[in-house]
């Protein structure tokens, strides 16, 4: 076989190859793009292809000829019980889903600066329980308050501790409750409404002690 070098032609970086092995190329993120004329292909590094895409990715949707893709909301489950918090993260495939072992993992996670568009918690835990959670979380990340969804086998008792702490911590308005087990189209359904309508709408955005805040729109002036 004869000796070759494929030069990628947006950065010029070089590979040897070897006639017949451009296969071997393609496996390690080379592409090539042939022209309309014969003659030898255009070779694009992996990292100049990559960039390439987000590039183009980016004009696309700049252009509007296609709907920007949606992400994934990521969720914080919370549960003591090992074999449920899995059962519960395995049914919310249409999620990020990050687990927490207890209510001290989960503030760990939200410590290390880890977003969360929903937070979804066991109410009967030890130590601290779902309500005592939510109150916490609400005092140091007030931006989940609204985002935040209980989980009970109980729900009537899981009510009552919940207004207990509420009374105590001067909360009138706790959290959702959902009986388990919960349906999984009910549970999809219900972190889909609190994440969605925390994402971002289209405006003017401002970023404010590391935290994205939209701008009021300026009120138009009235003619005349």
């Amino acid at each position: 076989m004869s000796s070759s070098v494929v030069r990628c032609a947006d950065c010029g970086d070089s590979s040897a190859a070897v006639e017949w092995g451009f296969v071997l190329l393609a496996r390690h993120g080379w592409t090539a793009q042939l022209g309309e004329e014969p003659g030898e292909p255009r070779w694009r590094c992996p990292a100049c292809d990559a960039r390439g895409s987000e590039e183009a990715d980016g004009s696309d949707t700049a252009r509007g000829d296609s709907e920007p893709v949606q992400r994934r909301l990521r969720v914080l489950l919370i549960d003591d019980q090992v074999l449920v918090l899995r059962a519960t993260a395995g049914m919310l495939r249409e999620f990020d889903v990050v687990t927490a072992g207890g209510a001290a993992e989960a503030l760990a996670k939200l410590g290390e600066g880890s977003h969360f568009d929903v937070v979804v918690s066991d109410v009967s835990m030890p130590t601290l329980n779902g309500a005592e959670l939510f109150a916490q979380i609400r005092a140091e990340y007030p931006h989940l308050a609204e985002q935040f969804l209980m989980l009970s086998g109980d729900a009537y008792t899981a009510a009552r501790l919940c207004a207990v702490v509420g009374r105590r911590e001067g909360i009138s308005k706790l959290p959702k409750i959902l009986e388990k087990p919960v349906p999984r189209d009910l549970l999809v359904r219900e972190i889909e409404a609190l994440g969605r309508r925390r994402l971002p709408r289209s405006g003017t955005f401002s970023i404010i002690s590391g935290n994205v805040a939209e701008l009021p729109a300026r009120r138009r002036s009235k003619s005349g």
